[in-house]
């Protein structure tokens, strides 16, 4: 079996994110994205994967700017949504009645629920066919201090993030759970 073409497999369970692009008040997508990854410290930096036909793809080429929302695992139809939806077909906020906000240091949409943000300045791109990597410096963070601690990270006794494996399969930290 060549599994090549389906490399990224082999990476996977990865932590599911959401991803905020466009402008607070204007044009705003979330979609839910794995494909994240810090690249540097100082500065302090992440990048995310997105396809470049998608509608997030050209909110970042348009206002340059992104959020990194952090679910957690009750979220999890939230977060289906968000991957298996077309922002451009449908208003995802509107549909699933979520309250956002703007970001404090970015435009960029926040979502109120999520447990932890990270906002993001594009600073950099590198383009691969039929993505493109957005470097964006992290400007900002912010965590519930109720489930993440600054020494120790996610306290996963109190809180659980979802993994995503591929398609509709997600896991929880030691079990394999699906959107409802």
């Amino acid at each position: 079996m060549n599994i090549l073409n389906r490399f990224y497999l082999l990476l996977h369970p990865r932590p599911a994110y959401v991803i905020g692009t466009g402008k607070y008040g204007g044009k705003v997508n979330f979609m839910a994205a794995s494909w994240v990854t810090p690249v540097a410290e100082e500065p302090p930096r992440v990048a995310v994967a997105i396809d470049i036909e998608s509608y997030s793809y050209e909110l970042l080429k348009e206002y340059g700017e992104y959020t990194v929302n952090i679910l957690s695992l009750d979220m999890l139809k939230e977060l289906y949504f968000f991957g298996s939806t077309s922002g451009r077909e449908v208003d995802k906020v509107k549909e699933l009645g979520l309250k956002i906000a703007k970001g404090s240091k970015v435009d960029a949409p926040v979502l109120e629920d999520a447990i932890g943000v990270l906002e993001c300045k594009v600073v950099g791109e590198f383009e691969s066919e039929d993505t493109t990597l957005f470097i964006g410096d992290v400007l900002t963070v912010r965590a519930r201090e109720e489930f993440f601690d600054v020494r120790r990270g996610w306290n996963f006794k109190k809180v659980n993030i979802p993994l995503h494996n591929w398609g509709k399969g997600f896991y929880a930290i030691g079990r394999f759970v699906m959107p409802k």
